[in-house]
């Protein structure tokens, strides 16, 4: 292995180490807020904005299906979180099938 390659797996382990740290971090911080009065207040006013929040944060999925916290806000904001590490972690993994060594 020449010395760029080992540096890039040390930048990649440690980028991936950073990510995996701040998820662990954010679902810490929402196991001690969840069902507690520190929840936040989600603006019940009757614009577009709150009606379409409230109709995707109501819907099943975030109510039922994914619902590892009892408020809806952060069973979407896991999801999207979880998404978001799952979409480069895929790109990385096919990179790493299909290049050249």
């Amino acid at each position: 292995m020449t010395g760029t390659e080992k540096t890039h797996n040390i930048h990649l382990a440690k980028r991936w180490m950073i990510t995996i740290g701040i998820f662990l971090i954010v679902q810490l911080i929402f196991i001690a807020v969840d069902g507690t009065f520190l929840e936040p207040k989600l603006n019940d006013s009757g614009n577009l904005f709150a009606r379409i929040s409230s109709w995707i944060l109501d819907s099943k999925l975030f109510t039922e299906w994914i619902n590892p916290y009892s408020f809806s806000f952060f069973n979407m904001f896991m999801t999207i979180h979880v998404i978001a590490i799952l979409i480069p972690a895929v790109h990385g993994i096919i990179s790493s099938m299909f290049s050249k060594k």
